[in-house]
């Protein structure tokens, strides 16, 4: 099962991380993604088996996408021209 949420959790931590991360860490993001999604797809079904994993899922999702738009929304702007000079 590919969990969406798996996704939007390492875009979360990867966009925490700065965009200068190196492809190692990277993929060790991919890998703890991976093993999240394996241990959620497996486990919770057996904790409940009523509990709706998509839904969850959705939810998580939404929440981590929320987180990053949040970081987005609350970053410092960036200076469009840094190199212009003043006017005189």
């Amino acid at each position: 099962m590919d969990l969406k949420s798996i996704a939007a959790l390492e875009t979360l931590i990867s966009d925490a991380a700065g965009k200068s991360e190196s492809a190692a860490v990277k993929a060790d993001i991919a890998i703890a993604g991976t093993a999240v999604s394996l241990l959620a797809s497996t486990l919770v079904p057996r904790l409940d088996p009523a509990l709706d994993l998509g839904a969850v899922d959705a939810a998580l999702a939404k929440v981590f996408g929320g987180l990053s738009d949040l970081k987005a929304a609350i970053a410092p702007p960036v200076a469009a021209n840094s190199d212009a000079s003043p006017a005189a």
